[in-house]
């Protein structure tokens, strides 16, 4: 991916994969609070101060893969979302492995492995939306061009 391109499409896939995940939490903490309506929320703490470290994350994770990944071909490329998802679970695999072998106070714990891997599970709807919109932004970059999807510019 060219260097706009690549930011455009990451921003768009960290926006997209973020408000996905907090929303749906935010309007699930407000519903469990809504009877104490004097005090600031737990959903209002979320958005305030969680959004912003999670975009800047997501930006930084999406511009790493989308940049080693080809180009897309279609809004929904499997292959692009299983690479994607295939990188955040090595990378989880391993924090979890790291946290569970670093207590040697108890043995390995099946339960929190688990518990990573219904995470991880749960998490998959996000990439999904994140690839859909950091392709659907790349699409559109390329058709403000007036380059179409890979076809070169007429002089």
């Amino acid at each position: 991916m060219r260097s706009w391109y690549l930011l455009g499409a990451s921003l768009s896939a960290s926006l997209g994969s973020v408000f996905s995940f907090i929303l749906p939490y935010c309007l699930f903490l407000n519903f469990q609070q809504n009877h104490l309506l004097h005090v600031v929320s737990n959903a209002m703490q979320v958005m305030l101060y969680l959004i912003p470290f999670l975009i800047v994350l997501a930006f930084l994770f999406y511009v790493i893969v989308l940049s080693v990944l080809k180009l897309p071909s279609k809004i929904f490329d499997v292959r692009q979302f299983l690479k994607i998802s295939l990188v955040f679970f090595t990378g989880w695999i391993c924090l979890v492995l790291m946290i569970l072998f670093e207590d040697q106070v108890n043995t390995f714990d099946v339960e929190t492995f688990a518990m990573s891997l219904f995470i991880f599970v749960a998490v998959l709807p996000v990439f999904a939306v994140g690839c859909i919109s950091a392709n659907i932004c790349y699409f559109l970059m390329c058709k403000k061009n007036d380059r179409g999807f890979g076809k070169p510019r007429r002089i």
